[in-house]
Formats: structure tokens, sequence, C-alpha cells
């Protein structure tokens, strides 16, 4: 992936800050594209390996965390749109669960989501950042 513009490096930093993990801090990971007009930024926590073991479902496991909504939205130099996706309702929302907001940050359109886990496509991904316990 090419090296993000710096406006989305600040943008996903100052996300950073309403992160708080519940256990030791993970590594937050972060995907980003530009369609048709508007920015797609998706912030999540790396997983962590739990337990020994030969699936990698059972070896690894979300990173627990809180994030501040009020603080988030302010990051936002104009916010059109805050929703909350509980249980995705197709197979083409590969986010998962994740809060979702819509708005301007330095006069560019930005989509954000800031997923409970690890997006789907990027949960088998061998340069995925790991925790270990």
């Amino acid at each position: 992936m090419a090296i993000p513009p710096t406006w989305i490096e600040n943008f996903v930093q100052q996300l950073s800050y309403c992160l708080f993990p519940t256990e030791v801090p993970a590594p937050l990971g972060c995907h980003y594209h530009y369609e048709a007009g508007c920015w797609e930024v998706a912030i999540f926590p790396s997983m962590r390996k739990s337990e020994p073991s030969e699936s990698y479902e059972a070896a690894y496991r979300p990173s627990p965390f809180t994030f501040d909504i009020q603080q988030a939205l302010k990051v936002f130099d104009d916010l059109h749109h805050v929703d909350w996706v509980a249980m995705p309702t197709n197979s083409e929302n590969e986010a998962g669960p994740h809060l979702l907001l819509e708005g301007t940050v330095n006069d560019h359109s930005v989509l954000m989501r800031i997923c409970a886990e690890v997006p789907a496509r990027f949960q088998h991904e061998q340069d995925l950042i790991v925790q270990e316990n």
C-alpha cells in the first residue's frame, strides 16, 4: 500500500487518542482507499495470540477496547452521519461490527469505520501485526 497522505495520518492519529485498550495496547491497523470522490478509512486493533492452537481462529482473538465517540466527533470539520453497525447485513460488509462516521476532514469527504475487530479480508494476512501475550 502506498504511503498515506499526511492529512490521513494526522486524522488517524487524532482518532487513535479516542481508543482506549482494556488490556495491554495492541498495534492499531489502518486501511484506506479513495473511491467515487470519498476517502474510505478503517482503523482496528490487531489480533492477539491467546492459546497455542492448530487453527488460526482458536489461536487469535480481537483486542478489547473502548472508544470515546464524543471526542471522535470533534476530529471532523463537518459531520454528516453517525451509525453503529452491530451486525453486518450481507456478505459484502466485511468490516464486521463497527462505528461509521461520515463527514469532511480538511476539505476531503471521508467515510470512517472504527472496527471492533480486524476486518475479514485482513485476518489471515501474513503481514498482519499481531500482539503476543
